[in-house]
């Protein structure tokens, strides 16, 4: 809902009318409505948890703690007397927990790892076991083999040149990941945008009675992309471009896109912090997330979504069609869960056809079903290149090419060797760049940085057909 909408909650019914609130649990602490006299608290909060056992999170509506429900009650009254009803008996109220509970158990624990080994705070393990409410062992063991899988920590539990930069990024460790590819890869605009939306919140938002109003500009912005990604990366630089032609431009383009322009101009704020973050580390020449020379290849659709897989990899679905007469949305399936849905808000969730069989995508959440939000369609070479190890098969009489051996492609021997010993240089030229950061000199022809980096990119952009695999016979 549009913050215009939100705002008139505060204003003043005329005399014989009543208005009634209806809000989140955002009205326990977060505001004061001063004409509010009764308060019906439901009992119920929807909260997020992490469900260490099949590695997903969850959305689901519990019961509220005590501490909940007197926050609640002393919304009636706040400014004369009132009257609160709990929509619950004694006996209910009884069984209520105290307190919520505390964050550190319901969320990953990535982000709070990689801090745990910056601040040299000894094995982490032993450090989060002294807190005041420990998260499980489970929960540790999982946030650690994340962190082992992206290259952010060794086997020793040690940080990796790449976990120092991850731990020294405000972001969590997936989207850091992204940040720095976008900045090796010459395509940091669009990376630092994707990134400041995933780390904050998506600039659209979607007026009661407007839905399929907004869903279809949400659709032209994506301009064929099959990407909620660039779907954002479109509307932002539209809302830049109308920035330039003045405040009423803005305003109209935010109010045609069904976009806030508050969270837009968030973003652009993030975009320069993180900037400022590679700069000082030596990725970058400039805090300027639009400098030239980190932009070179910031117009290249295919390699932004390859950046996309370099931070988000391994949360990959495979596109299965649907094989009846009439055009139906796709079947989706990841390794772990099989059947999940994409989520209603996406670009993707009606789509019927699709140039690849494989999505990539940011967040995995079960509320009603299994949802993925934000996904993004991307290539073979995509996953060859950025996604985990890479192993070639022979499957019958047919080689094929796999990663991290489920996501399987067939290909001509030839093929597989040169893209297998391709990723093989792109895996040392990217320790080295981590480990001294310097910026990639694209109009160097002669380094051997720029001719790795530029003949995976042809790979990337130009030697790929629409059927799902790399071509055969290509060089």
């Amino acid at each position: 809902m549009p913050t215009v909408s939100q705002t008139q909650v505060f204003k003043k019914p005329p005399p014989g009318v009543r208005k009634i609130v209806i809000a989140t649990n955002i009205a326990e602490t977060s505001i004061t409505i001063d004409d509010v006299v009764y308060v019906i608290d439901g009992g119920k909060i929807k909260e997020t948890h992490f469900d260490t056992q099949n590695n997903i999170r969850t959305m689901t509506a519990e019961w509220v703690s005590l501490a909940n429900a007197k926050q609640r009650k002393g919304r009636a009254g706040r400014v004369s007397p009132g009257k609160c009803y709990h929509l619950y008996n004694g006996l209910r109220a009884s069984l209520l927990d105290n307190y919520q509970l505390p964050e550190i158990q319901r969320t990953p624990l990535e982000e709070l790892c990689l801090q745990i080994k910056i601040l040299k705070l000894g094995p982490i393990a032993s450090f989060l076991r002294k807190t005041m409410d420990p998260p499980s062992d489970k929960a540790i063991e999982l946030a650690i083999t994340h962190l082992v899988d992206l290259n952010a920590l060794d086997r020793n539990e040690e940080l990796t040149p790449l976990g120092f930069h991850l731990a020294r990024m405000p972001v969590e460790p997936h989207i850091g990941k992204m940040i720095l590819f976008g900045a090796l890869l010459g395509c940091l605009d669009p990376a630092l945008t994707i990134a400041a939306s995933l780390s904050f919140k998506d600039p659209f938002f979607i007026p009661l009675g407007k839905e399929k109003i907004a869903d279809h500009r949400k659709k032209l912005l994506s301009r064929n992309s099959r990407s909620d990604h660039l779907t954002l990366v479109n509307a932002f630089w539209g809302w830049e471009d109308a920035k330039k032609q003045g405040s009423r431009f803005e305003k109209e383009y935010c109010w045609e896109n069904f976009l806030s322009a508050n969270t837009l101009q968030m973003l652009q704020n993030m975009k320069g912090q993180f900037a400022e973050h590679l700069l000082a580390a030596g990725f970058v020449n400039s805090k300027d997330p639009k400098d030239p020379s980190s932009n070179i290849n910031s117009e290249n659709e295919k390699l932004i979504k390859a950046v996309i897989v370099a931070g988000l990899y391994p949360k990959v679905a495979k596109i299965r069609p649907s094989h009846k007469k009439r055009p139906m949305p796709v079947k989706v399936y990841t390794k772990a869960e099989g059947k999940v849905c994409i989520h209603p808000k996406s670009v993707n969730a009606e789509e019927t056809r699709f140039h690849y069989t494989w999505l990539i995508y940011h967040l995995k959440m079960k509320t009603t079903s299994i949802f993925l939000y934000d996904c993004t369609e991307v290539s073979p070479f995509s996953l060859l290149f950025f996604g985990g190890d890479i192993s070639i098969q022979r499957d019958q009489d047919q080689e094929t090419i796999a990663v991290d051996e489920w996501i399987v492609f067939q290909s001509p021997a030839r093929i597989a060797h040169l893209v297998k010993d391709l990723r093989k240089e792109l895996d040392v030229l990217l320790e080295e760049k981590i480990k001294s950061p310097r910026p990639v000199v694209w109009n160097d022809q002669g380094s051997k940085d720029c001719a790795v980096l530029s003949a995976i990119i042809d790979l990337i952009t130009t030697q790929e057909t629409p059927a799902g695999g790399p071509r055969r016979g290509s060089q």
